[in-house]
């Protein structure tokens, strides 16, 4: 009785998260609308959406009218940290390499994934300046939280182009998430080997299921990781970098990989 009451609950929480209002998708559900040509033509005229790594799982995501995110902020005292001032800070979940929120400098509305113990999802769909956003529940593990806990995907759209940061995903995504998340343009996709979040492999697999513009590999720190991760893929652009410039009308028909430079302090 109680293993039923358990399934019955996590049904009621996954549709408490698919019932979503219209207003909500709309944000990057509906990518049609902004691909006529009279919209285009005024994305081309703005400024380029930059994304910079810092390692780890952490991303520095600035719109062209300079409104800043930092996506799950690491705590590692050999990785860089972003020296200007966030709007907007965001955690997937509440361990210390995802949710240290004091990185961020300024005073930024902080969006946090899960409540402070973890114990849920917090639904969250919002616009802060000139960003949308809003989050997908998801697990850290193949077995619905039970070894490592919850995790939330986060999505931005951002001068129309929408991002998705995976956070810790320890699993394939089901067809309800990934109705959810919408036509993601940019991937922030892990690939840590299977303790932490999916295997290379997995990663590969999600990235077919998301189907998007540009994939980044992330949150790995062991060589090969990315070339377990492309295995078999063919179009893989290394940027001698950890910043990534690009407009609307510049993303690549899908999908191809982006592999960032390294960079430690």
């Amino acid at each position: 009785m109680n293993g039923k009451k358990s399934i019955v609950h996590i049904v009621f929480v996954v549709l408490g998260f698919v019932v979503i209002p219209a207003r909500v998708l709309a944000f990057c559900h509906e990518l049609e609308v902004v691909q006529r040509p009279r919209l285009r033509y005024v994305a081309s005229h703005t400024r380029p959406v930059e994304i910079q790594w810092f390692g780890h799982a952490t991303f520095q995501i600035t719109s062209s009218k300079g409104t800043r995110i930092l996506a799950d902020p690491h705590s590692r005292s050999d990785l860089p940290w972003p020296m200007l001032d966030q709007h907007i800070v965001t955690t997937s979940h509440p361990h210390g390499a995802h949710s240290n929120i004091w990185m961020a400098k300024g005073s930024p509305v902080v969006l946090e994934g899960l409540t402070p113990g973890g114990e849920n999802w917090q639904k969250i769909h919002t616009t802060v300046r000139d960003v949308a956003v809003y989050n997908v529940p998801a697990y850290h593990d193949k077995s619905q939280g039970l070894q490592r806990g919850k995790n939330a995907i986060f999505v931005f759209r951002v001068d129309d182009i929408c991002i998705a940061h995976l956070g810790d995903l320890g699993h394939l995504l089901t067809p309800p998430q990934l109705k959810l998340l919408g036509k993601i343009d940019i991937l922030l996709v892990p690939v840590a080997g299977g303790m932490f979040t999916v295997t290379p492999s997995e990663a590969r697999e999600v990235t077919k299921q998301v189907a998007p513009r540009i994939a980044i590999p992330e949150h790995y720190w062991w060589d090969g990781a990315v070339e377990q991760f492309t295995q078999g893929l063919t179009r893989v652009r290394h940027l001698n970098s950890s910043l990534l410039r690009i407009s609307k009308p510049e993303l690549p028909p899908p999908t191809e990989i982006v592999v960032m430079t390294w960079e430690r302090r």
